[in-house]
């Protein structure tokens, strides 16, 4: 597994409508917008955030996840527009097992455009190919029907249902489906 094509330097990814780039601290006020809106938070890993300091004290987390090398998220964006539309990438890299997670999230008034799904092939892609996981990961709550969907779309395979896995602030202890992709059923798209 080759995580210096990761950690070397920030590795910007580009698809035909859309440019995966470094989340900058000018990204905060549409990261504010993206994940102050009730129903995007309503299946992420945290509250709904109430106030800008949470969207730059965000944007400085997944930098440090960056700089430590643990994760790498991408800054979604038209190619021809700089706007956050939302983020993706990758975090829990094991370099033993070949194998790391996903995480995403998307403005809603983008919703249902193909975005996120041309953003996450474009990361699929780079995992596979260039850092050379074995297998990639999604955990996602089961109510959120849009994200199963996508997921399966994209070629995850469900496995199963991993009962109260984490504790995502108010929601409590929440029940998680895991998804996977191995390299050996991948197909780019």
């Amino acid at each position: 597994m080759n995580l210096g094509v990761v950690f070397d330097t920030f590795p910007h990814l580009e698809t035909e409508r859309l440019l995966l780039r470094e989340l900058r601290s000018g990204d905060a006020e549409s990261l504010f917008a993206v994940l102050g809106d009730k129903e995007v938070a309503e299946f992420y890993d945290d509250e709904v955030f109430r106030d800008l300091s949470q969207a730059r004290e965000q944007i400085e987390a997944w930098a440090a996840g960056f700089r430590d090398r643990r994760s790498v998220r991408w800054g979604i964006s038209r190619v021809d527009q700089d706007e956050l539309l939302g983020t993706c990438g990758y975090y829990g890299f094991h370099r033993l097992h070949k194998r790391a997670g996903i995480g995403y999230e998307l403005a809603r008034s983008f919703w249902r455009q193909g975005i996120m799904t041309e953003a996450l092939n474009a990361i699929l892609q780079f995992g596979f190919n260039r850092v050379g996981l074995n297998r990639i990961e999604a955990v996602v709550m089961p109510e959120n029907e849009g994200s199963v969907k996508l997921l399966e779309r994209l070629g995850f395979q469900q496995e199963g249902v991993l009962r109260e896995y984490e504790h995502w602030g108010n929601k409590g202890c929440v029940d998680l489906m895991m998804f996977s992709y191995l390299r050996r059923e991948y197909k780019a798209v």
